[in-house]
């Protein structure tokens, strides 16, 4: 039998294998007639900066207008590509776990779509890949984007 997705998230990064990933679930999302949720995290420089990200404010608050600014455009596409329902979200935090417990939307996530690699190389050599938690450590299930579309 066909597992049919009602609610589909999948995560954006700016990197080639996530808008890969998003072109796939606008795909998944059209052909079962499910709510497609965007989210793009804002990793807070703090993780890595401590004490210097509170003279960043501005910085942080640019890159987070830049973002939404795109997300628009990401739900322009999927709108026109036939998607009936469409959210987006930009966050601050870690992507990883805001991906895997993402409870954003108004009904359970049931398929997240997740390109296989993103912009994060540093991280993925120090503690693992943002795609291996999220498989790891959420309850739906997982789309591993390889593929150019």
């Amino acid at each position: 039998m066909e597992e049919t997705y009602k609610n589909i998230l999948v995560a954006v990064d700016g990197s080639e294998q996530s808008e890969n990933a998003f072109q796939e679930a606008i795909k998944i999302a059209k052909r079962n007639g499910a709510t497609l949720n965007i989210l793009s995290v804002i990793e807070e420089m703090g993780n890595y900066f401590g004490e210097l990200t509170l003279s960043m404010g501005n910085l942080m608050e640019d890159i987070r207008t830049k973002e939404e600014a795109k997300m628009k455009i990401r739900e322009s596409k999927a709108l026109e590509l036939g998607v009936s329902d469409v959210f987006t979200y930009v966050m601050y935090g870690y992507p990883k776990t805001l991906i895997a417990e993402f409870t954003e939307s108004k009904e359970p996530i049931d398929l997240i779509v997740i390109g296989r690699t993103g912009l994060n190389g540093f991280e993925r050599l120090m503690v693992g890949s943002t795609t291996s938690y999220v498989v790891n450590h959420t309850k739906a299930n997982v789309l591993v984007v390889n593929i150019t579309v």
